[in-house]
């Protein structure tokens, strides 16, 4: 089979992952679909407070994400300021969740960036590929609680669990019996890691951050329910935050629009959460953690190009010197 070939049948079969998370969700909430008008109601008795709160959790959550890709440089011999990573990182999001080959453009994007404060490439390539490596390590294990946390889910996150060891064990097999031949993946990883060669106390400071970063995500999610007045309890909180993330990871769409919404919402509901309440979490957290994000990420986006710095220096410049010449003007005034 052809690398297109591959390719095709690998979007066929996402479409189609992404369709059958949307019919389960739609299946959950058959009875439940939410009056907007209740939904607005819903919304305009959030607490302020708990609100500002969960932004604050998102923004934290960035942030700490541009400390793992400044870790992730440090380890390599590069230095990063603050402000840039974080520009970086909402840059490279916006780029990843709004647009339909945006991981691809992300990836080429971010290592521009950081070819330009002098990165070379095999280390940019590594930065990506280990914070990738960090951060779906640390939200499988948030995925591995969220399931055995359950009742419902228990036996099934076992069975699941039980599948994937087998499968792995079966591909380490065959790759021994093939001579121990590298996969693709397997030899970025390798190359990754001959790049950047972090300490014992680098790779725990790593995890941490990575496991940060998904945790005040999941704090934003549980401020929002707390804004709303849902009381729901920290392991249904985080089950939906893991379907909602899951379904954006199968979905086709960028940003899993549509299906992470339904994702979430399907288990509120499942957890005894009213529609019109479940969905008024749903968007404002989404409106927080999504579209305030990728607004942000744009804005930083037009901020790293030279050209848009050179204008804003310019404007900056000229308003200095209008000032200067009113205050000048004033000083030399007659007085009296």
């Amino acid at each position: 089979m052809s690398p297109a070939s591959v390719a095709h049948a690998a979007r066929r079969l996402r479409g189609a992952a992404a369709a059958g998370v949307a019919g389960v969700a739609l299946f959950a909430l058959r009875d439940r679909i939410p009056d907007p008008d209740a939904v607005w109601a819903s919304v305009q008795r959030v607490n302020a407070g708990w609100l500002a709160v969960a932004v604050v959790a998102e923004g934290l959550s960035m942030r700490l994400f541009a400390g793992l890709l400044r870790r992730l440089l440090r380890s390599g011999g590069i230095s990063l300021t603050r402000p840039r990573s974080v520009a970086v990182a909402y840059a490279r999001n916006a780029v990843s969740s709004s647009l339909s080959a945006g991981p691809v453009l992300s990836v080429a994007f971010t290592i521009r960036e950081l070819g330009r404060l002098g990165a070379s490439k095999p280390l940019s390539v590594a930065t990506l590929v280990l914070s990738a490596v960090y951060s779906t390590t640390t939200f499988a294990v948030l995925g591995v609680v969220a399931l055995l946390g359950g009742d419902a889910t228990r036996i099934p996150a076992l069975i699941a669990l039980a599948a994937v060891a087998a499968a792995v064990l079966a591909l380490v097999r065959l790759r021994r019996r093939r001579g121990g031949r590298r996969s693709g993946a397997s030899l970025r990883i390798r190359a990754a890691r001959d790049a950047i060669r972090p300490t014992g106390r680098d790779r725990l400071v790593l995890a941490v951050l990575a496991l940060a970063n998904w945790l005040l995500d999941v704090a934003c999610l549980a401020a929002v329910c707390a804004a709303a007045g849902v009381g729901l309890g920290p392991h249904t909180v985080l089950l939906g935050y893991v379907a909602g993330k899951i379904a954006a990871t199968v979905a086709v769409i960028p940003g899993g629009l549509g299906v992470t919404e339904l994702g979430m919402a399907a288990t509120f509901v499942g957890a005894g959460v009213t529609g019109s309440m479940a969905a008024a979490v749903v968007a404002l957290y989404r409106l927080i953690s999504y579209w305030a994000v990728l607004a942000v990420g744009w804005i930083a986006w037009l901020l790293l190009r030279d050209g848009v710095r050179a204008r804003l220096a310019a404007a900056g410049r000229w308003l200095l010197g209008v000032v200067g010449r009113h205050e000048d003007e004033a000083g030399v005034r007659p007085v009296g």
